[in-house]
């Protein structure tokens, strides 16, 4: 390695080390946003399984799990101002956030906003749609909430 790489390997790593610790971190406010990604990202992954976008549905099911682990995480460490919660995060996930871990807060959380996501899909009052339809209807309503731009 040549003596002008190294140096300039020094610099470009002290400059990292030079950002503020508060640049790195997430306001109140931008955690408590996290809830409401996490939801929305749920809901849609699930609209997306049934709409037959496996891709989707991974990309979106992973962005909502990190999302929930950071969101739980900086309620946990109390990081979120009750004014943020209540303006934010969507009522329903925060009736959901008990459990022994994390990792089962966010089932609770998945399985909600998957029936959520879902209804209307498979029936409309007595009527029930053949697979053809639900996908469809799948497909109209990930359409319809903009699902391809959580996330990205």
């Amino acid at each position: 390695m040549s003596r002008n790489s190294l140096t300039l390997k020094i610099v470009a790593l002290s400059g990292v080390l030079l950002i503020p610790v508060s640049a790195l971190s997430q306001t109140s406010n931008e955690y408590a946003q996290m809830a409401k990604a996490t939801w929305s990202a749920f809901e849609c992954s699930s609209l997306a399984s049934k709409a037959r976008l496996p891709d989707e549905q991974e990309r979106l099911f992973r962005f909502g799990y990190e999302q929930g682990k950071s969101f739980i995480s900086a309620l946990l460490d109390q990081k979120i101002a009750q004014e943020d919660l209540s303006q934010e995060a969507p009522t329903i996930l925060l009736l959901l956030l008990q459990g022994p871990t994390p990792d089962f807060m966010l089932g609770r959380i998945y399985e909600s906003a998957q029936e959520s996501a879902l209804e209307g899909i498979y029936r409309t009052g007595d009527i029930s749609y053949d697979d053809e339809e639900q996908q469809l209807n799948a497909e109209n309503k990930f359409s319809r909430l903009n699902c391809n731009l959580i996330g990205n």
